[in-house]
């Protein structure tokens, strides 16, 4: 199955072979300097405000496109939505940027009040590059350090693609814990599917989300775009998705990184067979992330703040968690083109509330390995 599915054809064999477990770095998965930044994060800069950018940029976003931007001022950041980074047609309407940005933003403020600084919240300036979006500026003024816990997990915080502990359910008090986690009056729901029928439900919407965009050719190659499959690429750009980020087994790892990459066809499969069969199928529970009006970019912000805090606290309590964003991306996609509102209707039932509108589905367990960190970007790019 895995042979198949990474292209057992042309299987790498002697001095190529030889000479891509060094070009591909085989044996050292997750290493060079695109993974510096998980280790640099606590390191002083120029400028005192420099952590606290080194903190945002490790946090949770989708497809790790890192769709963010900062300008350091004396006693203030600016935040910025970097569009040039969106998904295409995966991403239309930039959910997935804002949840992204709202993310950084949270790591942000938790490395603020860690470093003794009180924050509050104002309009950004704007740009004149028109695909920077403000989003906020954190206002910061010295008070007294006041660390949460949810500080420690920033640079151990990263997403479990694998196979989770079969039947190992999740405690009801951490389930509670995840409702008390919010740092925001803003109005947001976290709705859970644990029966059976409500696992299977979810499991058939992202299995049916997934084939809609492998269907699809323009989300397809969108979604292809961001793979990294050469360790050269990976120190270049720096961001996507990469082999050593999938949770794969060392063997399986190793002959990913051994075999040519994968045409899109054979990424698309590999990636139904992972969704329905790993993901889905090992997953202890689901949960889904909603907010009143989806069009609204606070009320996906402050969905990105509430899906990071709720990922940092799930890894200090060692729970694995993967955004499923297939049926999302499949509802944006209909709408962006008039299709029939197919998903919407679906999402709609599974929620069996429709005024809310789902954001951001994930699924949680106990991970059988552990996930290792993705590429980042220097803080030097991301600075204005």
């Amino acid at each position: 199955m895995f042979l198949r599915g990474f292209g057992a054809v042309g299987l790498a064999t002697g001095g190529v072979g030889i000479w891509r477990m060094g070009s591909n770095h085989v044996l050292s998965p997750a290493s060079g300097p695109a993974y510096a930044p998980w280790d640099e994060w606590e390191q002083p800069g120029e400028r005192p405000l420099e952590k606290l950018i080194r903190a945002a940029i490790l946090a949770a976003n989708p497809h790790n496109t890192q769709p963010w931007k900062f300008r350091l001022l004396d006693d203030a950041v600016d935040v910025y939505a970097d569009t040039s980074r969106q998904i295409g047609g995966i991403d239309p309407f930039l959910r997935e940027v804002h949840i992204g940005v709202g993310c950084a933003l949270e790591n942000l403020l938790l490395a603020a009040e860690h470093a003794g600084y009180q924050w509050s919240l104002r309009e950004a300036p704007s740009s004149t590059d028109s695909a920077l979006q403000p989003i906020l500026g954190v206002l910061l003024k010295e008070g007294m350090k006041c660390t949460s816990e949810l500080y420690a997990a920033i640079p151990l915080r990263h997403t479990n693609r694998g196979t989770y502990v079969p039947g190992k359910g999740v405690d009801a008090s951490l389930i509670q814990a995840f409702g008390d986690v919010r740092n925001s009056d803003s109005d947001l729901r976290v709705f859970w599917f644990r029966s059976h029928d409500e696992m299977r439900a979810f499991g058939d919407l992202v299995v049916s989300g997934t084939q809609a965009i492998i269907a699809d050719s323009g989300q397809s190659r969108s979604s292809a775009q961001w793979m990294r499959t050469s360790w050269t690429d990976i120190q270049r750009y720096r961001d996507g998705l990469t082999y050593d980020a999938q949770v794969l087994t060392p063997s399986k790892r190793a002959m990913a990184k051994l075999l040519p990459p994968l045409s899109v066809r054979q990424a698309d499969e590999y990636w139904l067979r992972e969704t329905r069969d790993t993901q889905v199928a090992t997953a202890c529970m689901f949960g889904m992330i909603a907010v009143r009006d989806s069009t609204k970019l606070h009320s996906l912000v402050e969905a990105g703040r509430l899906w990071q805090r709720m990922h940092l606290l799930g890894t200090l309590r060692g729970v694995a968690m993967q955004p499923l964003s297939q049926p999302i991306e499949r509802r944006d996609r209909e709408r962006q083109l008039g299709l029939p509102p197919t998903f919407a209707n679906a999402l709609a039932e599974l929620q069996q509330d429709d005024s809310w509108q789902a954001v951001m589905p994930f699924r949680l367990g106990y991970p059988e390995r552990v996930a290792l960190p993705s590429p980042r970007r220097s803080l030097s790019s991301v600075l204005l």
